[in-house]
């Protein structure tokens, strides 16, 4: 609401005057700073100085999309919201391209990306989006000032009849970035202490989504539950959990859902509501201290899901009885099965959404298991035999990887050996999306016996057909007679042939993750050193 009373006050966002001129790319590129900060999203340019102070994840985040296009970046954090309504005040103008040539742009047969710049939105997009703007203009700012000591109002004021109507034609976000509760604890220079967060929430007819700002590639893991008519949602970072919880203005209703946005650090809960109504606001709010996570917790968990990824190996998507639970990247759970009295315990790294032959969209929230099925295992052939519905324990999350060890990697060497592959999954996923650094290179060396043997095979082939900056080299132990790819065990030679000369200087810009058999991991590990890799450059995933 400050933020529309701003906009509403007669002051000059924009910078120039507020006449709306073209942008270059190049003059867009001068506008970098904290004090000069413009951006474009979709081919429009905008002036955020002023905003920066408004942004619920805090201007640093808005800053990595100054003086470019932050199109992939405003779309891979909160694609949602209704830019074009929140920084109407701010817009300078349309962001400049060459035009292509008009043989280019009307040959049919031979259609041109750059004649997608010049398509005019449809009427239903135009009139959205000019509903959405007045909608900005037309909201009447709250009277009641919030002070330092009362950050929310208890009462916030009623939603417009525009907003309504809105809210009721279309599912549309209406509600967005109101801080609910107090500001993020100031930065000390003790480094044994809990990351700030910030939060704030958005909701439609339908849905209350709350996101959890974490920090730049603070890794966060967590869960999330209604309990007792609260909803409590749990964020870990670097062994600090923290709890947020929330008494909603009405009633919730579950399925709940938990994503994680890797780069950002951001948690994003969707709950849905148990009768459809725009909210005058999210509820009470209220962050608990932070604690030291003493040990990994244990949950029952319902099978949702079974399928095949390859002949001996099954992907089982489950999901905690309590509620839905987030992994860090990296990060592996261990299974638990009482046998004969004893209890046995395998470590399974989830592989995230879109690997499995039959992913189900509607399946939200799920960790998603790669099983391998050894006939003498203790626990494999249980495992791989489950059905929808049955329940197993996992407790966790386990492991010290550290995504900021990836801060200034630029090219990433992966190298894994069987079931090895699946904390190398979330890692080819991670690097090919962010955005600062982009990543220059991926290159998965993967070692199996047989081609049957080789998993995930079509979904990383069609990862690689689009995207020509992931490089795999399969390698086998047991090949036939027609395989042309390489052939044996990993050598000192085979890491040449497939990386180059690798080489660490004072600012590596790369890094290289093993993943295998022990007797496989600590082989790699030495040869990788006596290429003359930096242990700093090094990590190796044990369970």
């Amino acid at each position: 609401m400050d933020w529309i009373r701003l906009g509403n006050s007669g002051k000059d966002l924009t910078g120039v005057g507020g006449r709306i001129r073209p942008v270059s790319p190049a003059e867009l590129a001068t506008h970098n700073t904290l004090n000069d900060a413009w951006l474009a999203i979709r081919g429009r340019v905008y002036n955020i100085t002023h905003y920066l102070p408004y942004h619920p994840g805090g201007p640093e985040e808005l800053m990595r999309g100054a003086g470019m296009d932050a199109t992939q970046l405003f779309d891979k954090v909160h694609p949602w919201v209704n830019y074009d309504s929140l920084l109407a005040k701010c817009l300078v103008g349309p962001l400049r391209f060459e035009l292509p040539d008009a043989d280019e742009l009307f040959d049919s047969s031979n259609p041109s990306p750059k004649s997608d710049r010049l398509r005019e939105p449809s009427k239903a997009q135009e009139l959205v989006r000019k509903s959405m703007e007045n909608l900005a203009n037309c909201i009447t700012p709250v009277r009641k000032k919030i002070t330092a000591k009362d950050e929310e109002p208890k009462k916030g004021s009623p939603p417009s009849k525009i907003m309504q109507s809105l809210v009721h034609s279309v599912d549309l976000p209406v509600s967005i970035s109101r801080r609910a509760g107090s500001s993020p604890a100031k930065k000390t220079e003790k480094v044994d202490s809990p990351l700030p967060l910030r939060y704030d929430w958005i909701q439609t007819s339908m849905k209350l989504t709350i996101s959890v700002y974490t920090g730049h590639l603070a890794n966060p893991g967590g869960c999330a539950r209604i309990t007792e008519g609260f909803l409590l949602i749990e964020v870990a970072t670097n062994g600090w959990l923290r709890t947020l919880k929330v008494k909603p203005e009405a009633k919730l209703k579950e399925p709940l859902q938990l994503r994680v946005f890797a780069e950002s650090g951001k948690i994003e809960m969707t709950a849905q509501k148990a009768e459809a109504c725009v909210w005058k606001g999210c509820g009470e709010v209220s962050l608990g201290a932070a604690t030291r996570v003493s040990s990994p917790r244990t949950v029952d968990c319902r099978v949702l899901e079974t399928g095949k990824v390859s002949h001996d190996t099954s992907l089982i998507a489950v999901c905690p009885r309590a509620g839905p639970v987030v992994v860090p990247l990296g990060q592996h759970v261990r299974v638990h099965k009482r046998i004969d009295g004893n209890e046995c315990v395998r470590s399974y790294t989830p592989v995230g959404d879109g690997w499995g032959p039959s992913d189900s969209n509607d399946i939200f929230s799920a960790l998603r298991l790669a099983v391998k099925r050894y006939d003498s295992g203790a626990l494999s052939p249980h495992l791989t035999q489950l059905q929808v519905g049955d329940l197993i324990s996992l407790s966790g999350p386990y492991g010290n990887f550290q995504l900021q060890k990836l801060k200034t990697v630029k090219t990433l060497y992966l190298i894994a050996a069987g079931t090895g592959i699946t904390p190398m999954l979330g890692l080819i996923k991670f690097m090919l999306s962010r955005s600062n650094p982009r990543c220059e290179r991926t290159h998965l060396l993967f070692f199996n016996k047989t081609e049957a043997d080789i998993l995930f095979e079509d979904n990383l082939k069609t990862i690689s057909s689009e995207d020509d900056r992931l490089k795999i080299t399969y390698v086998l132990s047991e090949a036939s007679p027609s395989w042309t790819g390489h052939k044996g065990r990993i050598t000192s030679e085979l890491l040449t042939e497939a990386f180059g000369n690798i080489q660490c200087d004072d600012k590596c810009t790369h890094y290289a993750c093993l993943c295998g058999p022990t007797e496989f991991t600590y082989t790699g590990l030495d040869l990788l050193k006596k290429q003359g890799l930096k242990d700093t450059c090094i990590h190796a995933f044990m369970g």
